[in-house]
């Protein structure tokens, strides 16, 4: 799977090379995410980041297309009993591929799809910490939305939303249906 998702970015890497407007950027971000589960556990949301590079590709003058590789740090806090205060961490590759409409100079917004892949899943209580991963699905596919404001030429600030469409754990009979939840502001710097 480590090999379709590299075959993956770099098809796409080339792909964006025969568009004739392409813009390269950085962004980085905090993450506010939690999980909705179906047996309505008290979970609560947990602070972390996201990192990466971003292709912006123009369609027609105010239509693009937003291909991001980015490293995301995902997770929620729920209680345990009797350890107490659980912390659940989960580290993706993600890949959001949107479409953005320019509204103005200014700002603009996007949706699309967002697949992720798990690289690590921990989980931390009191007590231990140790790793989860082989609890979960690999493969977490999201719906994204949001908002750009660009403050300059190069520099823009991006709040986004994502609702996971697929179940995360590997036992849902146990510990009912989990959908990832995330909130994200990022900074984002133009390289043109």
């Amino acid at each position: 799977m480590k090999k379709a998702v590299f075959i993956t970015i770099i098809n796409i890497s080339f792909f964006t090379e025969s568009f004739g407007q392409v813009n390269w950027g950085y962004k980085a971000g905090l993450n506010l995410s939690t999980v909705y589960n179906s047996s309505y556990n008290n979970f609560t949301s947990k602070l972390n980041f996201n990192t990466g590079a971003l292709t912006k590709l123009k369609l027609n003058k105010n239509c693009f297309i937003n291909i991001e590789y980015l490293l995301s740090h995902k997770g929620f806090s729920s209680i345990l009993i009797p350890n107490g205060t659980t912390s659940n961490s989960f580290s993706y590759l993600t890949l959001p591929i949107l479409f953005e409409y320019q509204i103005s100079d200014k700002v603009s917004f996007h949706l699309g799809p967002e697949l992720n892949y798990l690289i690590g899943a921990k989980i931390k209580t009191n007590n231990a910490e140790f790793s989860v991963i082989d609890k979960y699905k690999k493969i977490d596919l999201c719906l994204a939305g949001g908002l750009r404001y660009n403050f300059t030429k190069k520099i823009a600030l991006e709040t986004r939303y994502t609702i996971g469409q697929s179940q995360l754990n590997l036992r849902p009979e146990i510990f009912g249906y989990n959908y990832n939840r995330t909130f994200q502001l990022n900074l984002i710097y133009w390289f043109k």
